[in-house]
């Protein structure tokens, strides 16, 4: 009798436990069922709109997507001023700052006409000597640092390239001269020409990577991006002082509107009507500011892609050279997260460039880059 009270206990607990197995589905999904409004909840968007709750599938993953992603920079709060709102005793003022530069050395317009050849490029730099010895004074410099003296245009362009030599040549064959006996001011306008070979730099790593028509235009444009800003600290060398804080682009064209009732585009574009360049490089220094207050579409075709190369290799070069080590992509990262990039991603995608850095991040054009850096 004992043996059978054992056999039916064990038969009995066998039954209980089929039966519980039986059972535990139907309780998990009721604990899922009474969970779901929770979970609605939770995937509302602001909108009102359902959001599927994502298959988060690692910890790292669920941090990455919790993380709030970072928000655009507000737009400027600024009006452009042009050629329509000065009054006559600015419009006065603003010629007569064009007038007081000397006149560039005649080497200028060919130097803007040579294109890519660094034969053709060495021949018009030899027909002014004085644009010859200068290059190759500056070459020779400290700023440099070469392991060896250069002794003719054609070892300059073999060892430094074509590009940087042209764009040391119209430094020269421009001859803005600034007042030596203002410190902070010929600091800054060394250093706006500096930022100026290196936004040259971007946009001809740009222009040759992408396959766009005639580099050397885009990255000539690009070194005379701002030309009004070197003018400026030149010839109004009170300003030098309000450039060298390095404020957001904003704040010094709305400062220099109030001082001066002129900006720097306006006079980037006088000073190359006056000294006869082409007419594509005046109307580009004319719209060279537009991209800090509207979209492409205030933009004609034309000017699109020469106006967003110059903006945002200039804007990069300045994000550079703020900069204590080489580092690109923080440099992308704190150019893009200023007020004055508000509008350049629709500008950046009107030309056909989306990934800037893909293709600036290629190891040989990034040495390159960094090398100009380090000239500094």
């Amino acid at each position: 009798m004992a043996y059978v009270a054992l056999i039916a206990g064990f038969l009995g607990a066998m039954g209980f436990l089929w039966w519980a197995a039986g059972r535990s589905p139907r309780a998990g999904s009721d604990a899922r069922r009474s969970s779901s409004p929770a979970k609605r909840t939770t995937a509302v968007r602001a909108g009102g709109e359902m959001a599927p709750k994502p298959n988060v599938g690692s910890a790292a993953q669920a941090a990455e997507m919790a993380a709030p992603a970072i928000a655009a920079p507000a737009a400027p709060v600024l009006r452009l001023l042009d050629d329509s709102d000065l009054p006559p005793d600015v419009a006065s003022t603003l010629t007569a700052l064009a007038d007081a530069l000397p006149r560039p050395r005649s080497v200028l317009v060919q130097l803007l006409q040579a294109g890519d050849d660094p034969a053709e490029l060495a021949r018009f730099i030899a027909t002014d000597p004085a644009t010859a010895a200068l290059l190759l004074r500056t070459v020779n410099s400290a700023q440099f640092a070469l392991s060896q003296e250069i002794s003719s245009v054609q070892h300059a362009i073999t060892y430094l390239g074509a590009n940087l030599v042209r764009d040391v040549a119209l430094h020269h064959a421009m001859a803005v001269p600034v007042d030596t006996r203002n410190l902070t001011a010929e600091r800054i306008y060394q250093a706006l020409w500096r930022d100026s070979y290196l936004a040259s730099g971007i946009a001809l790593a740009l222009a040759q990577r992408r396959g766009w028509p005639s580099p050397s235009v885009v990255s000539t444009q690009a070194l005379l991006y701002r030309l009004g800003d070197i003018a400026l600290v030149s010839r109004q060398s009170q300003l030098a002082a309000l450039y060298s804080t390095d404020p957001d682009l904003a704040d010094l064209v709305d400062r220099t509107q109030q001082e001066l009732g002129f900006n720097s585009a306006m006079v980037g574009a006088h000073l190359a009507q006056v000294w006869g360049l082409p007419n594509a490089l005046r109307g580009l220094l004319r719209r060279s500011l537009v991209p800090l207050v509207s979209g492409p579409q205030a933009l004609d075709e034309d000017l699109r892609l020469g106006v967003t190369v110059g903006y945002f290799s200039s804007r990069l070069a300045q994000a550079l050279s703020r900069q204590v080590d080489f580092d690109l992509p923080a440099a992308l990262r704190d150019m893009m997260a200023r007020a004055e990039a508000h509008y350049l991603p629709g500008y950046l995608a009107a030309i056909g460039l989306t990934d800037p850095q893909a293709v600036l991040g290629e190891p040989a054009i990034e040495r390159r880059l960094a090398g100009l850096v380090a000239r500094r």
